[in-house]
């Protein structure tokens, strides 16, 4: 079968139909020009080698039958290529630019376990806010979480002020005995508590 000219219309044919043998052909003619050009992009010759493997695979699995010639397939593979050398820059760039971003002392190790402390303190607080009774919950959140006034609460809500008042001690003594030493941390978050 591959005494088919890879120019001829036939041989277009047999990739539109899906034929191993004459995508591997096309895929011998034109990868190693295809890591070359893209390897030139990214200065990666590993880089380059992949984008050109994500560029025919995708080929393979996309629906052949737009190219009419080898030329239209050429010209799709290189601009494939092309764009994807550019999209991995991109990224790369903007890697590189917030990993320099960081602060030292955001890279310590020491950094990072506080963040995992702080996240795991942040979930058992609202876990247990979570618990409290409906109303309780809602005056905590909208006194504590949105900042608002116990008045603004009492008028929204339709309730007394003393209502509010009693609800937030309520909610208080409630996180207090079920956070145990955590609760001090509530404060953190949670500013007025």
């Amino acid at each position: 079968m591959y005494n088919i000219d890879i120019q001829s219309s036939e041989f277009v044919k047999c990739l539109e139909r899906g034929e191993q043998e004459a995508f591997q052909r096309l895929f011998e003619t034109f990868h190693k020009a295809l890591c070359f050009f893209a390897a030139r992009i990214v200065r990666d010759h590993l880089e380059a080698e992949d984008i050109v493997q994500d560029v025919f695979l995708s080929f393979w699995k996309m629906d052949r039958g737009g190219f009419p010639n080898l030329k239209t397939i050429k010209t799709f593979l290189y601009n494939s290529v092309q764009h994807r050398c550019l999209n991995y820059l991109r990224d790369l760039e903007i890697r590189d630019r917030n990993y320099r971003n960081l602060k030292r002392e955001e890279l310590d190790e020491d950094y990072f376990l506080c963040q995992q402390i702080r996240a795991e303190v942040v979930a058992e607080l609202f876990g247990a806010i979570d618990e409290l009774p409906d109303k309780c919950k809602e005056i905590f959140k909208r006194s504590y979480v949105d900042g608002q006034e116990d008045k603004k609460i009492a008028e929204e809500l339709d309730i007394s002020l003393n209502t509010i008042k009693t609800q937030k001690q309520r909610a208080k003594s409630y996180l207090r005995g079920r956070l145990g030493d955590l609760f001090v941390y509530a404060g953190m978050f949670f500013p007025g508590l």
